[in-house]
């Protein structure tokens, strides 16, 4: 009986001790991000895995020399740092922490468009970088015409490394995918 009974109290303590493991990670999927230097660097080894597009977290304290405000320019003269980083907020948002999939698709053509509308007539002092915008824009163009969701990572991790190599942010956390490299 004894036997029986210390059984019960074991069984018991180890079911509420999965019950309280599992609610703790539910919660914690759902908690706003915490410091960015806490979280793990987003590698070129990873950036063929789905889970590198939920590593999206990265430090935003510039550790290397931004890159100059004149080598993109925007038609309008606004800054062409300005308009990485805010695509680069908008893919974080839409396709960030495995969010790719479930993406509304009519966003993602809206957003394609009108990079094609921003990207006409901008102006490039820099080969590698020219060569990545013409890289974004067959991406923005497939995205534009159909629902291509690898295209869309592709937007996402150009712009995601541009992002870190125009502010000066720390390159190990590049998925590697750009022609410029930020030196």
């Amino acid at each position: 009986m004894i036997i029986w009974l210390i059984g019960i109290v074991i069984g018991i303590g180890g079911l509420t001790a999965s019950v309280v493991f599992a609610v703790l990670l539910f919660l914690e999927k759902d908690k706003p991000l915490e410091s960015k230097s806490e979280k793990p660097a987003v590698s070129a080894a990873a950036s063929e895995s789905e889970e590198s597009e939920e590593s999206e977290d990265m430090n935003t304290e510039p550790v290397n020399k931004p890159t100059d405000e004149s080598v993109v320019t925007m038609a309008d003269g606004s800054s062409g740092h300005d308009f990485i980083s805010e695509w680069h907020d908008f893919y974080n948002e839409t396709l960030g922490w495995g969010r790719l999939e479930t993406t509304d698709y009519t966003d993602q053509k809206e957003a394609a468009e009108s990079i094609l509308a921003q990207a006409e007539n901008i102006e490039i002092d820099n080969n590698e970088i020219s060569a990545d915008l013409d890289l974004i824009k067959e991406a923005a163009e497939l995205v534009a015409a159909n629902d291509n969701r690898d295209a869309m990572r592709s937007l996402h991790r150009y712009f995601h490394d541009l992002d870190i190599y125009f502010n000066g942010y720390d390159y190990s956390q590049t998925f590697g995918v750009t022609s410029y490299k930020g030196e």
